[in-house]
């Protein structure tokens, strides 16, 4: 009897001490835990100039550079990066503003009536016509189900749009799940649209790859420099800062105040300037948690709210039709998602996947009172970054495109902001494969041409 007592105890004291290491394991990996993915050395690291290489001009307008014994006017070289930021003769844009939208509400009668015009003149081969009466039934009635699916249906065999034609059927789907049209329509696209979206990233990686072997031939400063003004210009543009990318890049190399500007506007980009200088130093590190995205928003509006940058917000806010969590759930959404973001399944994603999705979960959360967006596309581009990817910048122009895909993730469908970002990511390679073509001694080779003109 006393030899069992003797054992048991024992038993008893060895399970105590492994209960007691497991916790102090757990533990201490919770402090110090490094992430699991493996990062490829950051090629473009430097995209993001350190605050001691910027040149300090005494003048304005600034002063040529040379490059390899030419001459190249900044503003020549900004120019042409702007340029070859716009969308080509050949690219089609899809009409999809009215998805989310409810300013527009028409009565039953009234929809009914659009939509029979607008499948009439379908049938009768005015595309025209009938893609304004489509657009105009879904304005009305963005929720109605049976519009939604006899739009995606034009699209898709009028215009050949799959894509969006995948979207609208899924919304109808939020709307009304039994919907048996949309849901066989839904059943023959979503496939289709899956491999496109894989194409899509598969044509990224080997942009991506085919720039990466520009930037070893030489150090395109003069790209990298006018690159870095433009992504602060439309960063902060999206929010309504009204200053001209000239005006910005006085700003950031002189010092000087801009006449005719306001002072939030002057410190939005000192701001955004200092949290990307911060980015390039959070560029090595393995982790991502509460204190690097607090040291993010801490910079990005401490110039103009100081107060409360770098703290959550302590009150209830609106965007728009969509309400983010109630304050009191911050803290601990923003302990979830950073054990999302260094998770091995977030991280085993697509790297433009991956940081999509770390921007839109951000979003959604809204931990700040103010600086939400900036911080996230911070975040976003930190991700691409430490993947090997150049910064993503999301133009001011493609404001609305953009607010419209964060409000379809907000329904339920992510895709269509996945694909934005994606889309963003493509236009960004492009951008930069035109400058280091620009100002290439060497030249371009066939074999490189067919990859630009992919």
């Amino acid at each position: 009897m006393n030899i069992l007592v003797i054992v048991i105890s024992v038993l008893l004291s060895v399970i105590c001490v492994l209960l007691a290491l497991l916790q102090h394991y757990y533990f201490i990996n919770r402090i110090t835990r490094k992430s699991s993915i493996r990062y490829e050395v950051p090629v473009f690291e430097d995209l993001i100039p350190s605050a001691n290489e910027k040149k300090i001009a005494v003048s304005y307008p600034l002063q040529k550079m040379t490059y390899d014994e030419e001459v190249f006017d900044d503003d020549a070289v900004l120019s042409g990066l702007s340029a070859a930021l716009l969308p080509g003769p050949n690219v089609k844009e899809t009409k999809s503003n009215f998805i989310g939208s409810e300013k527009l509400t028409g009565s039953e009668s009234e929809v009914y009536n659009t939509l029979q015009a607008a499948i009439a003149f379908k049938l009768s081969g005015k595309s025209l016509k009938a893609m304004k009466l489509f657009e105009h039934a879904a304005a009305i009635a963005p929720k109605n189900a049976d519009v939604l699916n006899r739009y995606g249906e034009f699209l898709e065999q009028n215009q050949r749009d799959i894509v969006t034609a995948d979207e609208l059927y899924f919304k109808a789907l939020t709307y009304s799940p039994d919907h048996q049209a949309a849901l066989m329509n839904r059943k023959r696209t979503a496939e289709v649209v899956e491999g496109l979206d894989f194409d899509l990233l598969k044509k990224i990686d080997a942009k991506n790859d085919f720039l990466k072997n520009r930037f070893k031939l030489d150090s395109f400063e003069a790209v990298k420099k006018q690159a870095y003004y433009l992504h602060i210009y439309h960063t902060v543009g999206i929010e309504g800062n009204t200053m001209t990318v000239q005006q910005l890049r006085y700003l950031l190399q002189t010092g000087q105040v801009v006449n005719g500007k306001s002072i939030i506007e002057h410190n939005e980009i000192l701001g955004l300037e200092k949290a990307m200088q911060y980015i390039k130093l959070l560029v090595k590190s393995s982790y991502i948690g509460i204190r690097e995205i607090l040291g993010i928003h801490r910079r990005v509006m401490g110039h103009v709210d100081p107060l409360k940058s770098g703290m959550f917000r302590d009150e209830k806010v609106f965007v728009g039709s969509h309400i983010p969590p109630s304050h009191d759930l911050v803290p601990s959404l923003m302990e979830s998602y950073c054990d999302w973001l260094n998770s091995e399944e977030a991280q085993s994603m697509h790297p433009v996947r991956y940081a999509a999705l770390a921007h839109y979960k951000l979003v959604d959360i809204h931990p700040f009172t103010d600086g939400n967006g900036r911080t996230s596309r911070l975040i976003m581009n930190l991700i691409l970054l430490k993947a090997g990817y150049p910064p993503v910048m999301i133009l001011k122009e493609q404001r609305e495109k953009y607010y419209d895909a964060l409000k379809t993730a907000n329904l339920g469908d992510v895709r269509p902001f996945v694909r934005f970002v994606a889309q963003c990511t493509l236009q960004i390679l492009d951008m930069y494969i035109y400058g280091t073509r620009l100002l290439s001694i060497d030249g371009i080779s066939d074999d490189e041409h067919q990859i630009i003109n992919y």
